[in-house]
């Protein structure tokens, strides 16, 4: 029994601290954003306000849906919290920031119709359910 403890006690993990440390990095990733969006004209510097514009975009999506994300698995999990629970929040958190990214590239473009948007949905569960049956397997 004692031995079952020690063992789950090193599946814990300090998610206070992974999670500040996530929480700094999207927050200082929507500044940098609001910068961008404030300092830079898009039709003076093409290539480099819409490159910044971007990976902020992309960094701060990315850290606020895998806070919210990690959330709701700790809400629907109990009490318990592991290294997986942050693993696959944050890869979630990832793949809807691409979603979100590609998205705004298609609309900027004028290429973005309800039809891509849905396909471009549809790939990406896919991709997610490929990659959590492949952790179900582990």
């Amino acid at each position: 029994m004692s031995e079952e403890k020690d063992r789950r006690k090193l599946l814990e993990i300090p998610h206070f601290r992974i999670l500040s440390i996530i929480a700094l990095a999207t927050v200082l990733s929507w500044a940098a954003w609001i910068l961008v969006v404030w300092n830079l004209d898009p039709w003076t510097e093409t290539g480099l306000s819409l490159a910044l514009f971007f990976v902020s975009t992309f960094l701060a999506c990315a850290g606020s849906f895998s806070i919210i994300l990690f959330f709701l698995k700790r809400w629907r999990s109990g009490d318990y919290i592991f290294v997986k629970h942050v693993l696959i929040s944050l890869r979630q958190g990832v793949l809807l920031s691409l979603c979100t990214c590609i998205c705004l590239t298609l609309l900027m473009l004028g290429l973005l119709r309800i039809w891509n948007g849905l396909l471009l949905v549809a790939f990406i569960m896919l991709l997610e359910f490929y990659l959590s049956g492949k952790d179900e397997l582990n």
